[in-house]
């Protein structure tokens, strides 16, 4: 037998637009560092939880179906 491949939608939450107005005027200073960091790391840690739920999901979805 062979697993059937289902087509899943997902919608994107939208993404609030960041003004990089204040890191471009003092770029150089710690704080503008350290806060353009701090955003990386919330986008990458979002993204790698949705990538986890997805995964989850799937692995769920394909072990119910072997049962």
């Amino acid at each position: 037998m062979s697993p059937e491949l289902t087509n899943t939608s997902q919608t994107l939450s939208p993404i609030a637009p960041i003004d990089p107005t204040a890191i471009l005027e003092h770029g150089d200073s710690p704080t503008a560092i350290i806060l353009a960091i701090t955003i990386l790391i919330a986008i990458l840690l979002g993204s790698l939880a949705g990538l986890v739920r997805v995964t989850v999901i799937l692995v769920l979805r394909q072990s119910k179906s072997h049962r």
